[in-house]
């Protein structure tokens, strides 16, 4: 590719080489010039694109919340999922899994992930504390050395 400077300063050359009657040098110069204008939109459509994709994976990073075993996708107060952490970790996707009888399944690497038991009711009593002692036992006992 040209330089900038070849850039900034060729349509100056071609004008210069066409006063001059140079028509054929002055075809060639805007010739390249041309090559390297459509290679450099060429570059800058690429580097767009590199820059949408980018700017996705860093709104989904946002979205996405781990558990401690699965990705969620919180969505405009739409919580999606499980997926695969195993997946999303080693290649960036988002992949359903499936629940089973006592785990989620997932389809592509085929990681299993263990459906928590539901707690027990919070309405069972705890175990209470005896406060009312009717005997106190000392916690170390004197006793003679003989």
């Amino acid at each position: 590719m040209f330089s900038t400077l070849f850039q900034a300063t060729g349509f100056k050359r071609a004008l210069d080489l066409f006063e001059a009657g140079r028509l054929e040098e002055g075809k060639a110069l805007l010739k390249s010039l041309q090559d390297e204008f459509l290679a450099v939109c060429e570059e800058n459509e690429a580097l767009k694109r590199q820059l949408s994709e980018v700017a996705e994976v860093l709104d989904l990073a946002e979205k996405v919340q781990f558990d401690g075993q699965k990705y969620w996708l919180n969505d405009e107060d739409e919580r999606r999922g499980p997926f695969c952490q195993v997946c999303y970790d080693r290649d960036g996707l988002l992949v359903h899994l499936h629940r089973r009888e006592n785990h989620w399944e997932c389809q592509s690497c085929h990681g299993l992930y263990m459906i928590p038991r539901e707690s027990p009711a919070t309405d069972r009593k705890k175990p209470q504390l005896r406060t009312n002692l009717k005997k106190t036992i000392p916690l170390f006992f004197e006793r003679e050395l003989g």
